[in-house]
């Protein structure tokens, strides 16, 4: 997958640092500021006729606790991420070479409130269109 190539691009920006404020698949519950990138509950779709290609939707969750600031910063987010032309990648300890083709918002944070610690959430999802060599191919 392409989570390290996300992760890299927000943590270079200063925005956020992992483990602290950036997370994958969950976010803690005491986390007040942060970010966290998920994959969609169907999970990624695979082209059977071109290997390693992915078009798909990937939600990033902004957590803060001030409405004004966790838009500005659910902005950031989108800004950073945003790829309009292909970007291309060497491989990593966690996936084989890759490229993003777009990645982007497709619509406006969506914001609702926590349960727990009187902060707000703010969801975006991107679409995204991606390759990379699949670790169960030969």
């Amino acid at each position: 997958m392409i989570y390290d190539i996300l992760e890299k691009k927000l943590a270079d920006s200063g925005l956020v640092v992992p483990g602290q404020s950036l997370f994958r698949g969950f976010m803690p519950g005491d986390c007040s500021v942060g970010v966290m990138i998920r994959a969609p509950l169907s999970g990624i779709e695979i082209n059977p006729f071109i290997e390693g290609w992915h078009k798909t939707h990937l939600q990033v969750i902004t957590r803060h606790t001030d409405p004004v600031e966790g838009d500005r910063m659910a902005n950031d987010v989108s800004r950073i991420l945003f790829v309009e032309k292909p970007e291309f990648y060497e491989a990593s300890a966690e996936r084989g070479p890759a490229h993003i083709n777009l990645f982007y918002p497709i619509s406006l944070p969506i914001q609702y409130p926590r349960l727990e610690g009187n902060g707000l959430e703010f969801s975006q999802h991107f679409q995204a269109a991606f390759g990379f060599k699949p670790a169960w191919r030969p």
